[in-house]
């Protein structure tokens, strides 16, 4: 065999040898490719899954059932402490929450106000111990309709008021110059909070059941209950019952007895109506406010 042949013979084996390691390296280049594919394809599977347990679980908790459970555990709450920015020592706390009323004392004088009402929410929208005692003040802030009225004297005397409109006054033409006017309302009344008693504005007179005035932070009637501007230096006066009360009514019964008084404490809330409750006997009738 010559130099030649014995070349060509080694070549040829070398070739066939290059050739089997190229075949070897082409196979697991490609189960490699296809192991890379199979995890590809199993985590869009569970993607898939993911995302298709997600919906199912979010409709679940939509369900009729599931909200009677979710209420059951918010009326756990309500009964039952929990951790919040403000200490809460009752069930008052917790309605009244977030406002702390230094006049509304405890649940009966919560009960007397929403029995007066209807099924209703208070939200606290003037307080003088942070807000001060101007006429200007209350009216901004308090310029909204449903306004309820909290009055504590230096003697203790509790009394208020409520009016589904406000005392902000009306102004004419382009001057923004306030004038006086009366205002109708015919489901407006004043309360006594320590007796309890409710007295409802006159059918004949509900004409005049506010007296709104820029000199006034508020006025029922010409006078029942009238309390001045800068009301914690001037106080507040009762002409009590002209507009308001009946003919079992006494005189100054409104405010124990105080015709002129010096105020200790005054808050006012807007009254805002649950209409879901479908109560009849709101006082708003069909102009309750929707609360959602």
């Amino acid at each position: 065999m010559t130099d030649i042949e014995l070349i060509g013979k080694k070549s040829f084996s070398q070739n066939c040898e290059e050739s089997k390691i190229n075949n070897i390296k082409l196979k697991i280049s490609n189960n490699l490719k296809f192991f890379y594919f199979v995890i590809f394809v199993l985590i869009i599977i569970l993607f898939i899954i993911n995302c298709l347990y997600q919906n199912f679980y979010s409709k679940a908790n939509k369900s009729p059932f599931v909200k009677e459970k979710n209420l059951k555990k918010l009326d756990e709450k309500i009964v039952v402490p929990y951790e919040s920015p403000i200490k809460m020592e009752s069930m008052l706390d917790y309605l009244l929450y977030p406002y702390h009323s230094e006049i509304i004392k405890n649940l009966d004088d919560y009960e007397f106000i929403r029995d007066a009402l209807g099924k209703i929410s208070l939200k606290m929208v003037f307080n003088s111990n942070f807000h001060g005692d101007y006429a200007l003040d209350v009216h901004n802030r308090a310029n909204y309709h449903h306004i309820l009225v909290l009055i504590e004297t230096e003697n203790g005397n509790r009394f208020g008021g409520y009016t589904s409109d406000n005392f902000t006054p009306a102004t004419f033409g382009l001057t923004s110059t306030s004038i006086e006017l009366y205002k109708r309302d015919t489901s407006a009344f004043l309360f006594n909070l320590d007796s309890k008693k409710i007295f409802n504005i006159k059918p004949k007179e509900a004409l005049k059941a506010l007296d709104c005035d820029d000199y006034f932070t508020l006025c029922f009637g010409e006078g029942d209950l009238l309390l001045r501007d800068q009301f914690l230096t001037n106080g507040g006066m009762s002409d009590f019952p002209y507009y308001y009360g009946d003919d079992s009514t006494k005189e100054n019964e409104l405010t124990n007895g105080e015709k002129e008084f010096n105020i200790k404490a005054f808050e006012v809330y807007n009254v805002l109506f649950f209409s879901e409750f479908g109560d009849e006997m709101n006082r708003m009738g069909v102009h309750k406010n929707y609360v959602k």
